[in-house]
């Protein structure tokens, strides 16, 4: 997310103006120029009239009363939602959240919480926090704040309740098995959110700098990480943003810096209006020789900013990427204020990368091309092809500097892809239960007791794989695969089998008449035919479904050991990240590439060349 922001209006809004007002400033803050007999045969004075009327007869004439704020809530919602998804309107609340993201510091604990098994717990203390120096661990649960209980609380009343201004105290009652309830008094500090939670160096000779998201502090966190690398002599640097959803523009401008010639093009922006088109170049000299090789990871999740610096470099022949194609967006949104309490968080224009790219995928576009009108003729006709029809994809070829081809069409191709393996369904299943992060806190304390050491060298053995198929035995996980799943379902629909789901009262549900009417109607011999053939398919099926943990238990393990280290150093520490490396094959290419000169000097050549 990249966002710009302009001053706030200080116009008022008068009783029955809100919803009016809201566009009418909307567009002069725009700078939209309104022609009011368009030849596309656009009129928004007509148009605009029409809506105002509609709202007068609603709240007036509709059969109850209806709240105006209610009305114009959704009207606007209706209105956003046909351009893109990351055009919003914003009440004080998201927009405060906004500002504490990009701001990347809080006053609070320093603890990243979730709701596991319908309690409020700690997922990990941040190290040097308050709750860390208190002795808050992972796992820990919380069950009352200030002295009232957290039962049925949300991820945002929680995050509420404990943040607040540095200096003040709250009081966290934690629950950890085996350990009576303990009240801890916390002074809440000022907490910073890393912009770069880990570097090091790899191979004795290979820097790494991990970039979680763009926030204000990201160009000076990378800065501090680049020269303490420089300080340990790397002859080479790995610069990884996957997972990376972007943030601020000029942060963007400032990390890409570190490793461009100065004065160098990173990006520019063309928009709709004259005011949204800008080029922005780098201020200041790279922090590392120009000569030193240099990849970049990106994957189907590094965005916005990421792809910003990712498309520089490329760009450029400063580094090669490896991984996915990025995510594709593109967008720049402009923060709009509408009044004190309200803000428009609105796309202004698209990015584009030095050799003129448009980073933003078509499909991220706006959501109404191609849509009719009400005006249109009506038919049963699918919006969504008509849509998918308007798209055009970028299909021109671009050149690098050194006269690389490299692709249009949304998001950064990398020039070596290294596609990450999909887990599988059943690793799915158990992450969306959160089956690892629970059992580890339970298996943390074992393993403790017997004075087991927990370390790089730590394995999952057969012992810790038992304890965990017991968890699951505990917390009633049963497996299906989707075959399984699929004919459990077919033989509901087709009334091998009755339907024993209830509804919220507990009560039997009962099939609708049309549902009813669609079974097939067997005999009873073909009935009791089709149960015996169903035993046997549900045999198979089962006994492949429990094989599945055999089949993923190489993969179960480490899992099982991230999340055992993550408990016993926290989820930043160089170990675990020195550990997960070893299974990282996108990590392994980009150190396999820095090490092979050749061929590094090869790939930042044109073909044929």
């Amino acid at each position: 997310m990249n966002v710009m922001q302009e001053k706030k209006s200080t116009m008022k809004i008068g009783r029955w103006v809100p919803f009016f007002g809201l566009i009418i400033l909307v567009v002069t803050i725009a700078g939209l120029a309104v022609d009011l007999n368009r030849q596309d045969g656009d009129n928004f004075y007509k148009d605009f009239i029409r809506l105002q009327t509609v709202f007068m007869t609603v709240h007036q004439k509709y059969v109850e009363p209806i709240d105006s704020k209610q009305l114009v809530d959704h009207a606007i919602d209706g209105m956003l939602s046909i351009l893109d998804p990351h055009t919003n309107y914003m009440e004080k609340k998201s927009y405060n959240e906004l500002m504490v993201k990009m701001d990347a510091q809080f006053g609070g604990l320093g603890i990243q919480i979730a709701i596991r098994d319908k309690v409020l717990t700690v997922m990990t203390p941040i190290q040097g926090t308050p709750a860390d120096r208190a002795g808050i661990q992972s796992g820990d649960q919380i069950v009352k704040i200030n002295g009232k209980a957290t039962t049925g609380i949300t991820i945002e009343e929680a995050v509420s309740k404990l943040r607040g201004e540095p200096g003040t105290d709250v009081i966290i009652t934690i629950r950890r098995p085996g350990e009576k309830d303990l009240d801890y008094k916390i002074t809440r500090g000022i907490i910073h959110i890393k912009a770069v939670p880990f570097s090091g160096v790899f191979n004795d000779s290979i820097g790494y700098v991990e970039l979680k998201e763009f926030s204000n502090i990201a160009g000076k966190e990378v800065e501090k990480a680049v020269k303490e690398l420089l300080k340990k002599k790397i002859k080479g640097i790995i610069l990884d943003l996957r997972f990376n959803p972007g943030g601020a523009l000029p942060q963007a401008i400032e990390v890409a810096e570190k490793f461009l010639p100065e004065k160098s093009l990173v990006v520019f922006t063309r928009g709709r209006m004259p005011g949204q088109n800008y080029d922005y170049s780098s201020a200041s000299a790279p922090l590392i020789p120009l000569d030193m090789p240099m990849v970049v990871l990106v994957n189907y999740a590094s965005a916005s900013a990421s792809e910003i610096v990712a498309g520089a470099i490329q760009d450029w022949d400063k580094g090669l990427i490896v991984g996915d194609t990025s995510f594709g967006k593109g967008s720049v949104q402009t923060l709009l204020p509408l009044d004190e309490n309200h803000h428009i968080k609105m796309t202004t224009a698209f990015y584009y990368t030095p050799s003129g790219r448009c980073i933003n995928k078509p499909e991220n576009g706006i959501r109404a091309k191609g849509l009719k009108s009400r005006d249109d003729d009506e038919g049963d006709g699918d919006d969504s092809a008509a849509v998918k029809d308007s798209v055009k994809k970028d299909t021109t070829t671009y050149k690098t500097k050194k006269g690389r081809i490299v692709f249009g069409g949304g998001g950064i191709v990398p020039d070596t892809v290294v596609k990450q393996k999909i887990p599988e369904y059943l690793l799915r299943l158990l992450f969306l239960k959160d089956a690892f992060f629970s059992f580890a806190n339970n298996e943390f304390l074992k393993l403790k007791a017997k004075h087991i050491k927990i370390d790089e060298k730590f394995l999952i053995d057969d012992a810790v794989m038992a304890d965990f198929t017991r968890y699951l035995d505990s917390t009633h996980f049963k497996y299906h695969n989707q075959a399984q799943s699929m004919f459990e379902d077919f033989k509901l629909h087709t009334g091998i089998e009755p339907d024993t789901a209830k509804d919220s009262t507990g009560k039997p549900k009962k099939d609708g008449a049309l549902a009813e009417a669609g079974k097939p109607k067997w005999s009873k011999d073909e009935l009791e035919t089709l149960k015996k053939i169903s035993q046997q398919i549900d045999g198979v099926l089962s006994q492949k479904s429990k094989s599945e943990f055999v089949t993923n238990s190489v993969e179960i393990k480490k899992y099982l050991r991230d999340a055992l280290l993550s408990r016993e150093f926290g989820p930043e520490n160089e170990i675990v990240y020195r550990t997960r490396f070893r299974d990282d094959i996108q990590f392994q290419a980009a150190l396999n590439m820095l090490a092979d000169k050749a061929t590094y000097q090869r790939l930042l050549k044109p073909k044929g060349k």
